[in-house]
């Protein structure tokens, strides 16, 4: 390594270093202030309904004596929350699936509870249910989604609507709230909401998605004398965190789809990556046209947009910011996000009143729900995030469900979704295998070559590439298959991270849940999880029955496979574990097959067949062995040219 490079890998160095040392310093003076001071308490819109004390007007009045019995001021004990309307919605078949409760403090949606689905899917319970926004924040109050904000900035804490609503009226699918007492920016007005449940059936197409989606009717009516300014506002978005401590916060981000761009950020978004402070807060007014914006983790999401048709403007501005939650039986907080989905700026006359509407999903992330909803949430399919493999895990997520719905059982739609995968690829299989057989028939030869050319590397591998040549082999053929099938294995793990069809679904025996490992038992702390035992014996197997093939370095790799695919499933849903194993012992029952039919044998390669070949369009290998072989006499000519004539003249 030369000078400079030792300097720049140097700087690195101690800049990394002298950027932990920042970071660290101002985690620990955090932490010491954040111990010293009380929980911060979030601020309302609303005044606080304690009234306290004066202070003495002057020496003489603190001096005087106070009377024998004075009576106390009237304290006026802050609201408790509670519920003031709960709607419920039901599927296609009349099952009720989901439960939007209505709260009374700031008239938001308090929580909306999945029925039917498990906490912890490892646990027994007897409660089923998991509820979205259903946690308070830790040091904070609980405000529901739908919630007035105001005051949103980077640089301070966000007021939200305090204020106590009363049922107006209600019908089996909708509730109308309001209060009169709402209070920003030195005026009072009154807010009045609505909350409908969308209508599954639209035309002839029944949308189950719908079940989840709630529209919010907002009037905003200016009861005061002077006019009503409102900017950097908006609707509450709700907040999100992981369901349970076996899901982990880094599928946690709040999302957005602008101008048709969809985009997520995590909890590291608040965390500068060099020098600098964690940022408390994100304010972002940069968007050039947001369709909507949310929350989602694992297997659960939260849009809001715009209602359609309605009129309402977008403010093209989106609030987020971290925050803590404690999980019931955890024995540590996790992290997660807050939300709130920026709203027009209105500038509301004294006496006037001004409507705005949105729509609201609140659900799991089924795939084929949200394709089916994506004329009323666009792009909704999206939050999926199948990343680069996307074109892959669409269809195996709809053949899953697909098989599911035949089957009754999860488990058997991924065996039977794999068997069909590997009925697509047998030609490929089949013909992968024949050409490993015939490269593990040059085997001979080519260590005969490497022992004539000794060290001299290049001349083997010319010599290599001519005897493919000979017998019209090519030395990618055997990794077709594996290549193949790593997009496959891919697309299938980006599939499970966020199945939510997954989560609790039983197989059989010991494995009661595909979204999670398929834990036995502790050893000495550690989990026994026995499909990747079996997936990993049943690769070594399917090795062994493949003929040898290639150099020895790649020998080695291959062996190593079985390890790290082991390793990789272990900590990951006993699903991947099960399609793997399927995989293998397909694949083991499919080169049975092959090796009852003819096998080949080492022929070389007619001289019509080569001259036709030059007809041919050049492939890449032929490509890159006719650059080799021009190379390889490039290198002879110059030697040959270099060579001293020793010949004494006469």
């Amino acid at each position: 390594m030369d000078k400079t490079s030792v300097i720049v890998v140097s700087s690195c160095v101690a800049l990394l270093g002298l950027n932990w040392w920042y970071s660290k310093s101002l985690q620990e003076e955090k932490q010491a202030a954040e111990a010293a001071q009380p929980p911060a308490i979030t601020q309302t819109a609303t005044p606080t309904n304690t009234q306290q004390a004066s202070a003495p007007a002057d020496n003489a009045q603190a001096a005087a004596p106070a009377p024998a019995e004075q009576p106390a001021a009237p304290v006026v004990a802050e609201p408790a929350l509670s519920t003031l309307h709960t709607l419920v919605s039901k599927d296609s078949e009349g099952k009720e699936i989901a439960k939007f409760s209505i709260q009374n403090i700031g008239g938001g949606i308090m929580n909306a509870q999945m029925l039917e689905q498990k906490v912890d899917s490892t646990k027994p319970e007897e409660l089923g249910d998991v509820r979205i926004n259903g946690i308070t924040p830790v040091g904070q109050k609980h405000y529901g989604i739908g919630t007035l904000m105001f005051n949103l900035s980077d640089d301070n804490e966000p007021l939200y609507d305090g204020s106590v609503y009363s049922k107006v009226s209600e019908t089996p699918t909708s509730v109308t709230i309001a209060s009169n007492t709402v209070q920003y920016n030195g005026c009072v007005f009154s807010v009045t909401k609505t909350f409908s449940m969308v209508p599954l059936q639209q035309g002839d197409e029944t949308l189950e998605g719908n079940a989840y989606a709630l529209r919010v009717d907002i009037s905003i009516h200016n009861t005061s004398a002077t006019n009503l300014v409102l900017n950097n506002w908006g609707l509450y978005g709700g907040s999100i965190c992981p369901v349970n401590d076996n899901e982990g916060s880094v599928y946690t981000y709040y999302i957005t789809l602008d101008n048709g761009n969809f985009e997520k950020e995590d909890a590291g978004s608040f965390t500068p990556l060099f020098f600098g402070s964690d940022k408390k807060r994100i304010y972002n007014t940069d968007y050039s046209k947001l369709e909507w914006g949310g929350l989602m983790n694992q297997y659960y999401a939260t849009i809001i947009q715009p209602a359609r048709e309605s009129g309402t403007a977008g403010a093209d501005a989106i609030y987020a910011a971290p925050a803590e939650f404690k999980l019931p039986d955890a024995d540590s907080s996790v992290k997660g996000l807050l939300m709130g989905f920026g709203m027009p700026a209105a500038n509301i006359a004294a006496g006037a009143t001004q409507n705005f509407a949105y729509e609201t999903f609140t659900g799991p992330k089924y795939n084929l729900m949200l394709a089916a909803m994506t004329e009323e949430f666009r792009m909704i399919d999206d939050i999926m995030d199948y990343g680069w493999v996307y074109l892959i895990s669409y269809p195996m997520n709809w053949m899953i469900n697909t098989f599911s719905s035949w089957f009754g059982n999860w488990g058997v739609a991924i065996i039977v979704m794999t068997f069909v995968i590997r009925l697509l690829i047998w030609p490929l299989y089949r013909k992968s295998y024949m050409s490993m057989k015939r490269m593990s028939l040059l085997q001979p030869m080519m260590q005969e070559i490497k022992q004539r050319c000794g060290d001299d590397r290049q001349r083997a591998s010319m010599e290599m590439m001519a005897l493919y040549r000979k017998y019209n082999i090519s030395p990618l053929g055997g990794c077709l298959p594996m290549l193949l099938q790593i997009p496959i294995f891919f697309a299938f793990f980006y599939v499970l991270q966020t199945a939510a069809e997954l989560r609790g679904a039983h197989f059989l025996l010991w494995v009661t849940d595909l979204s999670q490992p398929d834990t036995v038992c502790h050893i000495l702390g550690l989990p026994l999880n026995i499909l990747p035992f079996i997936m990993a014996a049943s690769m070594i197997a399917m090795m062994k029955m493949s003929p040898a093939a290639g150099d020895p370095m790649q020998q080695k790799i291959m062996k190593f496979m079985p390890v790290l695919f082991f390793l990789f499933c272990y900590t990951y849903p006993s699903a991947l574990a099960l399609y793997w194993t399927t995989t293998n012992i397909i694949s083991i029952i499919q080169t049975l097959i092959i090796r009852r039919l003819p096998q080949p044998t080492l022929e070389e390669a007619a001289a019509g067949a080569t001259a036709a070949g030059k007809n041919k369009k050049e492939g890449f290998f032929a490509k890159i062995q006719r650059m080799a072989e021009e190379q390889q006499k490039q290198l002879e000519a110059q030697k040959r040219g270099n060579m001293r004539n020793v010949t004494k003249k006469k």
